[in-house]
């Protein structure tokens, strides 16, 4: 993984929309909260901290992978085996500061919502320390989303069909794991995180080390 290759995505992600989507973010969970504080706080039977954490799940499964697939830098295929030529490292490095990179990203946009949960927080009566919980929780996921994508990124080459795809793989990883503690969830998303990132550096090296003539 090169230090270059992270800041270039980096910078790529502030120009494509980022801001955007963090802003809409942060409205979608403050509305929420708002919403649902004054007008349907016992409709569920639960606290509006817990509605807000099922609504956060749902909003950074569609939202996650959607920024990973819009900002990053658009190299994919022979883009990417040019760069790797071009700048002699391997593919496998260029793909892994992606997902990285990616990954830091995504970091922000979970960070972003820290407001509007700790608001339902103290709405709700509950524990600072289960806004910390859950923050982990979405930072691990984070992780996950941002592998998964840059795979589906590979494989599919195209943004739509990768961020319906990675939306659909990551809501099947966080159904199957959502009934463990908090720490095997993260665990477990950090773990298929690093298989997938592995696998696709891995076939990065294998497909794209040469250019078509």
């Amino acid at each position: 993984m090169k230090w270059p290759f992270i800041t270039r995505e980096l910078i790529v992600a502030a120009q494509r929309r980022l801001a955007a989507a963090v802003a809409l973010y942060i409205l979608l969970l403050a509305g929420f909260t708002l919403t649902w504080g004054l007008t349907a706080p016992g409709l569920t039977g639960g606290t509006i901290y817990d509605a807000l954490r099922m609504f956060e799940w749902g909003a950074l499964t569609v939202l996650m992978p959607w920024v990973a697939a819009r900002c990053h830098a658009p190299d994919r295929g022979q883009s990417l085996a040019i760069l790797s030529t071009l700048t002699a490292h391997r593919p496998s490095s260029i793909v892994i500061a992606k997902i990285a990179s990616l990954a830091g990203v995504l970091l922000v946009v979970v960070a972003a919502g820290m407001p509007p949960a700790v608001l339902a927080q103290k709405m709700s009566a509950q524990p600072l320390s289960t806004v910390f919980r859950d923050l982990g929780s979405f930072a691990g996921y984070a992780f996950l989303a941002s592998a998964v994508t840059m795979a589906w990124l590979l494989a599919s080459g195209d943004e739509v069909t990768s961020w319906i795809g990675a939306a659909a793989t990551t809501a099947v990883v966080r159904t199957v794991t959502s009934n463990l503690p908090i720490a095997s969830q993260v665990t477990a998303m950090i773990a298929i995180a690093g298989c997938v990132a592995a696998a696709a550096a891995t076939w990065s090296d294998r497909s794209l080390q040469y250019c078509d003539e």
